[in-house]
C-alpha cells in the first residue's frame, strides 16, 4: 500500500488486524521507494533533510515510533532510492548521515520497550550500491533487503550497454553483485534476498532475433491488468501460456531464467516455479537469511507464484476482517446480551498507548484499575463495547472506596461488568473496596424510546387499565402506602409489543446482593420493593429483561414513540438511534458512514445534526466530515399550531383503515378526532434522503446500484459549498415565523434544501402519522427491512404454536409496510406532495446557480429522487413477498388441525399477497 493522500487510513488498522489470526505476524513499514525520490518530485529531498541533522532525525525516530505504536507494527524498513547518487539528487555526505540516521533510529526503538525492527533496501547494481555503507549501517540495522531484480529494462538504451534485451533477475548478474557484498564485510545472513513476481518485457527491433543481446525498440505493450508498458506481472505471464498453448519458453538453467517470444515481436523474461527453486537452492547453499516478494498481488488469485517460491501448496486462507475481528486478543466476555459484546482486557495496560489500549473496532467505555499501580488513569484493563450495543454515559457506582461497596446501577442503566477497584469515572475514586464490589453501569440508548407509552400507574393502589398490561409491581411508590391500601403497577399498552419481560426485584435481607445482570436494565431502586419488608442496609432493585432488537440495525417489531411525538423531555434523535456518552450517535439513519449527532436532552423537533464521514465514503483521509443540519420544526400534535400551520396541507391526521390485518387501506383522521397520544409528525421525504443524494453524488453510485450521469462533485467544493451563505436575495421558503424565539430565516444551501423538507416555517410536506405506521415508513426509507429477522422467527414460531398474538404481529407487519405506500399516494396529500418536491427542486436551482462549488447539484438530485424510490419500492415489494412465501412454505399443509393462529396467518397473508401491486410509487415529472 502506499502511504499517500489517496490512501485510507483504515487500512493499517485493516493490515494489523491480520495479526489476530497469525500473531507471530510481523509487520513492517517501508518508506520510501524509487518514486519517492524521483527527480523532479517535492519528496526527492526529504530523506537527505531528515538525515542531515540530528534533531531532524531524532522528530523522525519519534514519529516512527508513535507510528508503530498507533497501528501495532513491528518495525521499519527505509527505501532511500538513492542516497549519494547524483542522478538522483543525492550529495556526498548522504552516506555517512544514513548510518546515523539508522543509529538515531536504533536507540529511540531500544527506548520505547518494545522489540522493533528496523531494515533498509539496497541494490544490485554497484552504481547505487557504492554510497551506501552497508557495514556501518548494518551494525545498527537487523537486515538488508537485497533488491535482486530490475537489473534490466528499457532503461538500458540510456546506458552503455545499450537497447538490448535481457533478463530483469538472473543468477549470473545476482552472483556477480553479492561479490560487492562480501567485499564489504556484509554477512550472508544479514542479507534477504528479492524476488520478482513480474517480468520486463520489450518490444524486439527484429523478430527473427529472439535471444538475449538482440536488440529491442521499445517496451512491450502493456498488459491488461498493470497497464504499463514493459513490464507484466505474474498473473498476466500466466494468462498469456495459458491462452497460447503452443508457445515455448526457453530456459537458461546457468542464468536461471526464462524468456518468452510471444504476438510476433513481445519479449519478456521472468521467474516461475523451476527459477525459484534454482535461485532458492542457491541462496540457501549461501546461507542468505531470508526472501523478500515484489510484489505479492502480482500473483494470480490461486497463489501460484507464492506457492511455488515457498515449496508449500497450503500457504493458507483468505480470512476476513470480520473473522480477524472476532478475535479479538486479551479478553475475556463479560455476558451476552445488551452488554452482549463487550469484553474486559484480561491484563492490565498503558492507557496512554494507543494501540495497546485500543478497543478497535469497537468503542471504549471505560476501565478496571483492579491490580494497577501509579496515577489513576495511566494503567487499566480496557472495557469495550459494539457500537451497536447502545450503551453511553458509563460511570462506576458503588463506594465508599476502602469501605463497604454496593456497586448498584439506577434506573435506565445496565451492569456492564464489576470490580473491587473500579475505574474513572466513577462515584468514589479508584480506591479497593473492603467489602463488595464497585458495578460499571452504562445507560441503556434506547430506555427513554423503549418505553414511551408505558407508565406508573397514578395514585396509591391504583392498577392499569384494561387495554394496558402490568410488566411490574411496587409495593409503596407514593410513599402513602399502608397495609390496607398499596401498590402501583408500571403499565404498557397491550396493542404493542411489550418492551419489558420477567421484571423482578433483587434483593433481601442487608439487600447486598442487588444488581442487575449484563442481559437485564435497571427499572427502579425502593428500599421495599414488592414487599412490606425493606431492606436493612442497601436498596433492592427492579430488574427486567428489555425486548431489544438484536440483529444487525434491525428493526424492533413495533415500537411505537420512537419518532417525533411530542412527549416532553425525550431526544426525538436518541428515538431514532443510539447515542453514546459524548452525544455521538451509533445506530445510523443509513450506513455507517452517514451517523447522527445530537447533544444530550435535545428536545423534540430541534435541529438535529446528521454527520456525513467523507473520508469514509471515499476511502481516504483527508477530509473533514461534512454536517447536515435539519431546521426545527412542530412535534406531534403541534404540527397544527403556530405560524407555520396554513402551509400544513391536511388539518388531521392519517393511520390504517382497519384493523383487520388483510386491510391495507389508510384513513384520514380530522384533527377534532385525533388521539391525545401516539400520533407523530411526519416528514413526507426523509431528512435521510438528503445524506443517501450527498453520498450519491459524491460516489456516482445511486440507490440500487446505477450509475450517475451527472459528474461527482468534489469534495472540497461540497465542503465549502454547503453552509455557504447566499449573496443574492431568494424568496423565503415558507413563512416567517413570529412565535419562536430565535427564528431566522434559511440563508444557506443546507437550511433552505432543509427547509423544504419540513420545518417551522414551511409544513406542506408534513403530516400526523400514526406512530407504528411512522416506523415502518422510517425503516423503508433507510431501506431496511419493518421486521428484523430474529423477530420474525419468534413471532412465526409462536404462531405454529398456536399462539394467535404471534400471527397478529406478522400480519400486523405486512399490512402497514404495504400500508405505508397506500399513505404515500393517499390523494388527499398528493398535491401537497407534487408541491414539496417542486420545491426542493427549486432550491437545489439555486445552489446550482448562485453557489459555484455546488454546480451540478440539480441535475444529479434529478437523477437521485427517481432512483431513491424505485430501490425502496424494490426493497419494500421483495420483503414482502417474500415472506408472504415463507409462510406458505412453513406451514404447506395448514399447520395442526385446530390452530386457530396458523389459519388464521395462512388466509390473511394470502389476501394480503393480492395486495403486493399497491406497493408502487409513480413519480410525476
Amino acid at each position: 500500500m502506499t502511504m499517500d493522500a489517496a490512501t485510507p487510513v483504515s487500512l493499517f488498522d485493516d493490515v494489523a488486524a491480520l495479526k489476530l489470526t497469525n500473531p507471530d505476524l510481523k509487520i513492517f513499514v517501508s518508506i520510501g521507494g524509487w518514486t519517492f525520490s524521483d527527480n523532479n518530485t517535492e519528496t526527492q529531498a526529504v530523506f537527505g533533510d531528515i538525515a542531515k541533522s540530528s534533531k531532524n532525525r531524532a522528530t523522525f525516530a519519534k514519529n516512527v515510533m508513535a507510528f508503530l505504536d498507533e497501528y501495532g507494527f513491528d518495525g521499519v524498513d527505509l527505501d532511500w532510492e538513492y542516497p549519494g547518487a547524483g542522478d538522483r539528487g543525492g550529495k556526498k555526505e548522504d552516506t555517512d548521515n544514513y548510518v546515523k540516521l539508522m543509529k538515531d533510529l536504533r536507540s529511540k526503538f531500544k527506548d520505547s520497550g518494545r522489540d522493533i525492527g528496523l531494515t533498509f533496501t539496497a541494490p544490485s547494481s554497484y552504481w547505487y550500491m557504492r554510497w551506501f555503507d552497508l557495514s556501518g549501517m548494518l551494525k545498527y540495522a537487523d537486515w538488508m533487503n537485497f533488491m535482486t531484480y530490475d537489473l534490466h529494462g528499457v532503461w538500458d538504451s540510456y546506458n552503455p550497454i545499450g537497447s538490448i534485451v535481457q533478463a530483469h533477475t538472473n543468477l549470473t548478474e545476482i552472483k556477480l553483485a553479492t561479490e560487492l557484498l562480501w567485499r564489504a564485510k556484509v554477512k550472508p545472513s544479514q542479507v534477504v534476498m528479492g524476488f520478482g513476481f513480474y517480468g520486463r518485457a520489450f518490444t524486439l527491433t527484429d523478430p527473427s532475433c529472439t535471444s538475449p543481446g538482440c536488440p529491442f525498440s521499445g517496451g512491450a505493450n502493456p498488459g491488461v491488468c498493470t497497464d504499463t508498458s514493459g513490464y507484466l506481472s505474474y498473473y498476466e505471464v500466466q494468462q498469456i501460456l495459458t491462452k497460447n498453448y503452443q508457445l515455448k519458453p526457453v530456459h537458461d538453467k546457468t542464468a536461471a531464467v526464462k524468456y518468452l517470444v510471444f504476438n510476433h515481436d513481445q519479449w519478456i523474461s521472468y521467474d516461475d516455479k523451476d527459477i525459484f527453486k534454482q535461485k532458492i537452492d542457491w541462496a540457501n547453499d549461501i546461507g542468505f537469511g531470508g526472501s523478500l516478494i515484489w510484489a505479492s498481488d502480482l500473483d494470480d488469485y490461486s497463489w501460484t507464484a507464492h506457492k511455488a517460491l515457498t515449496g508449500n501448496d497450503d500457504i493458507g486462507k483468505e480470512v476476513s476482517l470480520m473473522q480477524a475481528d472476532q478475535q479479538k486478543p486479551l479478553i475475556q466476555v463479560v455476558d451476552t446480551y445488551l452488554a452482549g459484546g463487550c469484553h474486559k482486557f484480561s491484563e492490565e495496560v498503558d492507557l496512554e498507548n494507543t494501540q495497546a489500549a485500543s478497543c478497535s473496532p469497537q468503542l471504549k467505555v471505560g476501565y478496571d484499575t483492579a491490580g494497577c499501580k501509579g496515577k489513576a488513569g495511566s494503567c487499566g484493563k480496557p472495557i469495550c463495547c459494539p457500537a451497536s450495543s447502545g450503551l453511553k454515559n458509563c460511570q462506576w457506582r458503588g463506594g465508599p472506596a476502602h469501605g463497604d461497596c454496593n456497586g448498584q446501577c439506577h434506573a435506565g442503566e445496565v451492569k456492564v461488568t464489576t470490580s473491587s477497584w473500579g475505574g474513572l469515572p466513577g462515584e468514589s475514586g479508584t480506591g479497593r473496596c473492603g467489602r463488595g464490589s464497585k458495578a460499571l453501569c452504562c445507560e441503556m440508548g434506547t430506555y427513554d424510546s423503549l418505553l414511551d407509552n408505558c407508565y406508573w400507574s397514578k395514585g396509591v393502589g391504583s392498577t392499569c387499565k384494561d387495554d394496558e398490561e402490568s410488566v411490574a409491581y411496587q409495593w409503596d411508590r407514593t410513599g402513602w402506602g399502608t397495609t390496607f391500601k398499596h401498590g402501583n403497577h408500571y403499565c404498557c399498552p397491550k396493542s404493542e409489543p411489550i418492551p419489558l419481560k420477567n421484571c423482578h426485584w433483587v434483593g433481601k435481607g442487608d439487600c447486598a446482593d442487588n444488581t442487575c445482570n449484563a442481559e437485564e436494565v435497571t427499572l427502579a431502586t425502593d428500599n421495599m420493593g414488592d414487599a412490606f419488608t425493606g431492606c436493612s442496609y442497601a436498596m433492592k432493585t427492579l430488574n427486567c429483561n428489555a425486548d431489544l432488537c438484536e440483529d444487525e440495525e434491525d428493526e424492533c417489531a413495533n415500537e411505537t414513540g420512537f419518532i417525533d411525538s411530542s412527549t416532553d423531555g425525550f431526544s426525538s434523535v436518541s428515538k431514532r438511534s443510539y447515542e453514546l456518552s459524548d452525544g455521538k450517535v451509533m445506530w445510523s439513519y443509513n450506513r455507517p458512514e452517514i451517523e447522527e449527532r445530537a447533544k444530550p436532552n435535545i428536545k423534540p423537533g430541534d435541529p438535529r445534526t446528521m454527520t456525513i464521514y467523507l473520508n469514509t465514503i471515499l476511502r481516504s483521509s483527508i477530509f473533514k466530515d461534512l454536517d447536515l443540519r435539519t431546521r426545527a420544526y412542530a412535534t406531534g400534535l403541534n404540527v397544527l399550531k403556530g405560524d407555520g400551520a396554513s402551509t400544513l396541507p391536511v388539518q388531521g391526521g392519517f393511520a390504517l383503515a382497519k384493523d383487520i390485518c388483510s386491510a391495507t387501506g389508510v384513513q384520514l383522521i380530522k384533527a377534532a378526532d385525533l388521539p391525545k397520544k401516539g400520533m407523530h409528525a411526519e416528514h413526507r421525504m426523509e431528512f435521510n434522503m438528503i445524506s443517501q443524494f450527498l453520498k450519491a453524488w459524491l460516489t456516482g453510485i445511486l440507490p440500487g446500484g446505477g450509475l450517475m450521469k451527472t459528474p461527482v462533485v468534489d469534495p472540497y467544493k461540497l465542503l465549502r459549498g454547503w453552509h455557504q451563505v447566499y449573496d443574492v436575495s431568494l424568496p423565503l421558503a415558507g413563512v416567517k415565523v413570529t412565535d419562536v424565539v430565535g427564528w431566522a430565516a434559511a440563508v444557506t444551501p443546507n437550511d433552505r434544501i432543509f427547509e423544504c423538507f419540513g420545518s417551522l416555517s414551511y409544513r406542506t410536506g408534513m403530516t400526523l402519522l400514526e406512530g407504528p405506521m411512522n416506523l415502518a415508513k422510517m425503516r423503508i426509507f433507510n431501506g431496511h427491512r419493518t421486521m428484523g429477522a430474529d423477530k420474525w422467527k419468534d413471532f412465526l414460531a409462536d404462531a405454529a404454536d398456536g399462539k394467535l398474538h404471534g400471527a397478529k404481529m406478522i400480519l400486523g407487519n405486512l399490512q402497514t409496510t404495504i400500508g405505508v405506500w397506500n399513505y404515500m399516494k393517499h390523494e388527499e396529500l398528493a398535491k401537497a406532495l407534487d408541491e414539496t418536491r417542486a420545491q426542493v427542486i427549486t432550491e437545489m436551482g439555486y445552489a446550482d446557480k448562485y453557489i459555484p462549488d455546488l454546480k451540478g447539484i440539480s441535475s444529479a438530485w434529478k437523477e437521485f429522487e427517481p432512483a431513491f424510490y424505485n430501490n425502496i419500492v424494490s426493497i419494500s415489494h421483495n420483503y414482502v413477498s417474500n415472506r408472504i412465501t415463507e409462510i406458505a412454505a412453513k406451514f404447506p399443509l395448514g399447520g395442526s388441525a385446530g390452530n386457530e393462529a396458523v389459519a388464521k396467518l395462512l388466509y390473511e397473508s394470502e389476501e394480503l399477497k393480492k395486495a403486493l401491486p399497491q406497493i408502487s410509487f409513480p413519480l410525476k415529472n
